[in-house]
């Protein structure tokens, strides 16, 4: 067991029961300082009263902005004060989205200063200082908002809670290539650990060694919950996340980077290779863009990639696009030319092919060697096309032209001419590159460690919002909203962990933007192979 202390001052408020209400977003787009006679004002008052005390916490705030903007009375701003306490940072952040247009009003000083909490809570320095700061200017420096706010912006925060323990489940021990996969991931857990120390947390990380087996994995998690973790990290493969799930209390979330598969029946599981639908949804919107209105689908028979192709059908099919076939292939299939023989016979103008990276190095070249680069046929895929795996390790003629889903936005001046000894860039951003690279004083050199970084950041976000709202982790998760990463921007929706993906052409193994040039179809005797 190897245990890092984080020294710091955390601090926020403790933890309760499931709360209704907490992070469902708000119901309706109710304009704040709406006109009306003083009896609709004393109705809409009585109103919120009432929401509260269902714990309507998101309905309530919204009743109390639908009063006129003279209605600023004390008793107003405590009941926000009560009712955004318990709102999760999505629901927040729509209502901070509408008092631009609301001039100086102090209805929303309580909404700045719990998204200045919650900020503060999850380590985001800079943003838990902006919001404090839009606190004043709302006219809310006195009151329960106005000390979080002067608190957030000292370096601090009121009303002490318990350590946060962070557990991670990792192989440190058993197979090599395991063990380098964690020691990669577990790197950038550390820059994200050392980031929430310096916004002045204090985290207790706990890493359990699972051998890389079931039993072992089981062991670990036990040995977490009893230190009172309340996020793990890990395991990394299917059959030690579900013995891992099983052994930890049902208020535990879990964040796997490379899990399959999620534990069944078991809610607050969250992995980043368990399939996203808009992964599929995107690029089918990207493909009816750019013209094409039938398709071939190629992809593994696994759920996450079954998953993706069903989206991309729905989404397609929506568009007035058509799907001719959809041709699944087996785990471990290292010939592809059943799937891809059928489809060349099937002349479509898309061929989608939608695999993770380790397939993508063996069926990305057979799509040439099977001819179908001889037909019209334009070559698409998911988001396993633009990791640097297959960036790096295939070949450039069989990703040229591809158009695929990247979960990180392209960069508009990606030189589609530079020189073949030029590795594709790392996927992580600059900011989590100087830190790793500061931290560890040397270059960074895979994208494992970002990885590590982001669900690090995702489960304490998770943690943070728990620990603020009184709801469990699992809750809060569905309730905090967009979170930007190295690898992307993520949520958390109907119980998966998703992200955003943006359109791309691949071309000499960089990504570029699909309005940038793309050629609209058809593509071309090559285009895609």
């Amino acid at each position: 067991m190897l245990v890092v202390l984080l020294a710091g001052g955390a601090m926020g408020c403790a933890a309760g029961s499931p709360v209704r209400g907490a992070g469902s977003p708000p119901a309706a787009a109710v304009q704040p300082g709406a006109a009306g006679s003083s009896a609709s004002e004393g109705a809409a008052y009585r109103q919120a009263e009432s929401l509260l005390r269902r714990e309507r916490f998101d309905s309530a705030a919204l009743a109390l902005l639908s009063l006129p903007a003279d209605r600023d009375t004390e008793r107003v701003v405590r009941q926000m004060e009560a009712a955004t306490s318990r709102l999760g940072r999505g629901a927040l952040a729509a209502m901070a989205a509408r008092a631009d247009s609301a001039g100086d009003d102090p209805r929303f000083a309580p909404v700045f200063a719990q998204l200045a909490l919650s900020y503060a809570l999850a380590g985001d320095r800079d943003r838990a200082e902006t919001f404090a700061a839009r606190v004043g200017a709302a006219g809310g420096r006195r009151g329960r908002s106005g000390r979080l706010a002067a608190a957030v912006l000292a370096g601090g925060l009121p009303d002490a809670v318990p350590d946060a323990v962070a557990g991670a489940v990792m192989p440190l021990s058993g197979s090599p290539a395991n063990r380098e996969y964690a020691r990669l991931f577990m790197e950038g857990v550390e820059v994200a650990a050392e980031a929430a120390r310096r916004a002045g947390l204090h985290v207790e990380l706990v890493v359990e060694d699972n051998r890389g087996t079931p039993h072992g994995s089981a062991q670990a998690a036990a040995a977490l919950a009893e230190r009172g973790a309340g996020m793990v990290l890990g395991p990394l493969r299917d059959a030690n996340l579900f013995a891992a799930a099983d052994a930890l209390p049902p208020d535990v979330v879990l964040f796997t980077p490379t899990a399959r598969e999620t534990a069944a029946g078991r809610g607050g599981v969250y992995s980043l290779a368990g399939g996203d639908p808009g992964a599929g949804r995107t690029l089918a919107a990207a493909a009816s863009d750019l013209g094409y209105f039938e398709a071939v689908v190629v992809h593994r028979r696994s759920p996450p990639e079954a998953m993706e192709a069903a989206a991309f059908v729905e989404a397609f099919s929506e568009a007035g696009g058509v799907v001719r076939r959809r041709l699944a292939y087996g785990a471990g299939t290292t010939t592809f030319e059943e799937p891809l023989a059928e489809a060349r016979l099937l002349e479509p103008q898309l061929l989608v092919v939608l695999a993770p990276p380790s397939d993508l190095e063996l069926l990305a070249p057979q799509i040439a060697f099977f001819e179908l680069d001889e037909t019209e046929v334009r070559v698409a895929g998911g988001p396993g096309w633009t990791t640097p795996q297959v960036l790096e390790s295939v070949a450039r003629r069989h990703t040229d032209s591809v158009v695929a889903v990247s979960p990180l936005p392209p960069a508009a001046d990606a030189d589609p001419g530079r020189d073949s000894t030029t590795p594709p860039d790392i996927a992580a951003p600059p900011d989590f590159t100087a830190a790793y690279e500061q931290h560890f004083r040397r270059t960074l050199l895979s994208p494992v460690p970002a990885v590590g970084y982001d669900l690090f950041r995702i489960a304490l976000a998770a943690w943070a919002e728990s620990r603020r709202t009184g709801v469990a982790p699992s809750q809060a998760a569905e309730a905090m909203g967009p979170i930007e990463g190295a690898t992307g921007t993520y949520s958390v929706v109907d119980g998966r962990l998703v992200r955003a993906f943006f359109p791309v052409m691949i071309l000499n193994g960089a990504l570029r933007p699909l309005d940038s040039g793309a050629t609209a179809v058809p593509a071309g005797p090559s285009g895609g192979a």
